[in-house]
């Protein structure tokens, strides 16, 4: 008996763990703009990963972290883009600092992929800037069903990531891409902005 419950212990603790950070593929399956198989969508810490399958990261992702505390919550959302010239998605550490001072200050965290390498044949930033326009619709969506305001989204990043966060905010009335579905319908804009 009490190694049964040992054991329902530990799968409930990995399970609670699991989802602390929940996934979401930004486009629907067929519907990616500008695909390219030269290019994937994973951070480098998963990219360097003994076995990993560049086939399985092609759709950029958005991970959701675990809501701040109800006493503590601001009705903020902070999308975090990692930097990497373009290259790569390398400031997990940085991510891993922006998301527990956020979090503790009150506002929902949400890490941004979008696909690197730079694209063959487009302006380097291109598809970072689909991916980015496409994620912030998603946030936006969002808003009413996690409890934040949609109204007070922004968006934070360094090297590359402060590029696509300025570009997110500078370029809102112009479509990185043709609409795909009804998210699309849903403004990009954003009105906070931080660079590292």
């Amino acid at each position: 008996m009490k190694k049964l419950l040992t054991a329902c212990l530990c799968m409930a603790l990995c399970v609670s763990g699991a989802l602390a950070q929940v996934r979401e593929n930004i486009w629907p399956k067929g519907k990616m703009p500008s695909a390219s198989e030269s290019q994937i969508a994973a951070m480098l810490y998963e990219a360097s990963a003994e076995g990993f399958k560049p086939k399985n990261h092609r759709n950029p992702y958005l991970e959701w972290f675990e809501a701040p505390a109800e006493e503590v919550r601001n009705g903020a959302c902070m999308i975090l883009i990692s930097g990497g010239g373009y290259y790569t998605t390398c400031d997990m550490h940085l991510i891993d600092l922006w998301h527990k001072e956020l979090t503790k200050a009150g506002v929902q965290c949400v890490n941004f992929v979008y696909r690197t390498p730079r694209p063959e044949g487009l302006p380097y930033y291109k598809t970072a800037w689909e991916d980015g326009q496409r994620a912030d619709r998603l946030v936006r969506s969002e808003a009413a069903r996690r409890g934040y305001d949609p109204e007070k989204i922004g968006v934070v990043g360094m090297s590359a990531g402060s590029h696509l966060a300025l570009l997110l905010g500078t370029s809102s009335q112009t479509p990185a891409y043709d609409r795909i579905d009804k998210t699309d319908d849903i403004r990009s804009e954003e009105r906070r902005v931080g660079k590292e």
